[in-house]
């Protein structure tokens, strides 16, 4: 054998090791493209629940407005399975899914201690979690003695991922979204 049929034979060696290289890069990368695509997906997901959740707490918060209380008078502080109803209509449009697909707790506190909270049949069923009310009685505000009602609406969604079975053993594909604002009456 010559030297030149040994560069031949080392040529073909050289681009099937390349080929194969290739196909490893090409692989990598579409892992880390299907990463960043869900990653970002639900990210816009978060920032929609985060958008609809803060515009429907500022709606509960305005009772003198629209729900016909009165902060300072002490009357109809507490949120009402009517607005859960009502809340949960606008939060339909805002979201663009059926009125029976929103997944929404409402919540109330007034005086530091007494609790309402009322929640969607889909926020049940997805078994969407949020910690209690109580834990942030701390950030009702207090002027010349009044105590401010706080208020909480908690918005929930379920989503497919792509790689969640990979990280979960292959067992789950959905991953639960929420998000929850809170805010001061008045």
């Amino acid at each position: 054998m010559t030297l030149s049929s040994l560069n031949i034979m080392g040529l073909k060696r050289q681009r099937g090791s390349f080929t194969i290289e290739l196909v490893f890069v090409i692989i990598a990368l579409g892992g880390i493209y299907l990463f960043a695509a869900d990653l970002s997906y639900q990210l816009l997901v978060r920032a929609k629940l985060d958008r609809s959740s803060f515009a429907l707490v500022n709606i509960i918060k305005e009772r003198s407005r629209y729900f016909e209380g009165e902060v300072l008078a002490g009357k109809n502080l507490s949120v009402t399975n009517a607005e859960l109803r009502d809340l949960t209509t606008v939060a339909s449009r805002m979201l663009d899914t059926p009125p029976e697909d929103v997944a929404i707790k409402v919540e109330s506190l007034i005086n530091k201690r007494n609790v309402a909270e009322f929640s969607s049949h889909k926020f049940r069923s997805l078994q969407c979690n949020s910690d209690s009310i109580l834990e942030h009685a701390d950030l009702a505000p207090v002027e010349k003695g009044k105590v401010y009602p706080l208020y909480r609406v908690t918005l929930c969604e379920e989503n497919r991922s792509w790689l969640k079975p990979f990280f979960d053993g292959g067992t789950k594909s959905m991953v639960k979204i929420a998000s929850s604002s809170i805010m001061p009456g008045r």
